[in-house]
């Protein structure tokens, strides 16, 4: 027999047998989907949504994203379906993901009684602090689930888009300065990471940490009139500071982020980074939360001989964009 004919078999009976012996992929098992009440707040029922690939290596445990969801702090549905795709790959990619509800108390303001800035900057910092209390209840209640769940308590990672960025990122910057809402966790617990879509932090100065965060990834448009790029504060008064703001305090920390701002781009960020930014969001898990590494990214993505289009909003403009 030829010899080239006889190591030609040979190859060909390596590769059948390499690929007889591979896992079958898993791409087509339906996620699958549980709701719990978490929380009972007056007339106020709070749940949360799991999703979860059915596990085949029951012995690990596995990472968790908590996701807050969009809605100007007026409403929004954690089920809302432009989100479905995204909590999928990632429970394809191992982990448990969790959408909760949260009150949006900004729904009950009446725009016609908000008579100067210093009104809305109030009504706002009372939703946000709502917000972030909520967040830290169903946070609290995913921790008491580690067992039954099989969860890795210090690998949960809080994502959230619009308002509920700006919920997740004041969730981790009371969390590092101690703030009275922060007692509501665990003592000594942290995120392991934080994902936001066009977000912010609420404060009268801009953002300071008095403890070392966890890996943040900030995705934003520079030119996003809804949720400040910037900051939209007044002098002692405050308000808030944006991503490009957050990203520039975790930079001075020399703290592990990941900014990928959008130049020309509006509030759109606060949603689609979901779809078409799956594979950075999964080096940022891999590599700065799962896998810890120290990192300082920035990529700013542009079009070329794109319109400059106009980025100088007021204080007054995000107030009469977020009353609409």
């Amino acid at each position: 027999m030829n010899r080239n004919w006889v190591y030609s078999l040979f190859a060909l009976w390596i590769v059948c047998s390499f690929a007889c012996t591979q896992p079958k992929p898993v791409a087509n098992v339906e996620v699958q989907k549980e709701n719990f009440v978490f929380s009972i707040k007056g007339t106020d029922t709070l749940s949360l949504d799991k999703y979860e690939l059915p596990s085949i290596s029951p012995a690990l445990k596995k990472p968790v994203m908590i996701f807050a969801f969009g809605g100007g702090f007026k409403g929004g549905d954690k089920a809302d379906k432009g989100y479905i795709p995204y909590f999928e790959f990632l429970a394809r990619n191992g982990f448990v993901v969790v959408s909760t509800d949260y009150r949006t108390t900004l729904k009950n303001l009446d725009p016609s009684k908000v008579s100067s800035p210093m009104d809305f900057i109030a009504a706002l910092q009372h939703a946000i602090d709502t917000a972030v209390e909520d967040f830290y209840d169903a946070t609290g209640f995913v921790i008491n689930q580690s067992s039954d769940w099989n969860i890795d308590v210090e690998q949960i990672v809080a994502s959230g888009s619009s308002a509920g960025a700006i919920t997740v990122l004041q969730a981790e910057y009371d969390l590092c300065n101690g703030h009275e809402l922060a007692k509501r966790l665990p003592a000594g617990f942290n995120y392991a990471g934080v994902i936001s879509y066009a977000g912010a932090v609420s404060g009268v100065l801009p953002p300071h940490w008095e403890k070392m965060p966890c890996p943040i990834m900030l995705f934003h448009g520079d030119a996003d009139k809804t949720v400040p790029f910037e900051q939209a504060a007044m002098e002692n008064l405050g308000g808030l500071w944006g991503s490009s703001a957050v990203a520039k305090s975790l930079e001075n920390l020399q703290a592990s982020y990941y900014f990928y701002k959008v130049e020309n781009a509006g509030h759109e960020i606060s949603g689609l980074p979901m779809s078409r930014n799956q594979y950075d969001i999964m080096s940022f898990l891999s590599r700065q939360v799962l896998g810890d590494e120290n990192l300082a990214i920035t990529t700013d993505e542009r079009v070329p001989g794109d319109t400059i289009v106009r980025k100088d909003f007021t204080v007054q403009d995000y107030i009469l964009d977020n009353l609409r």
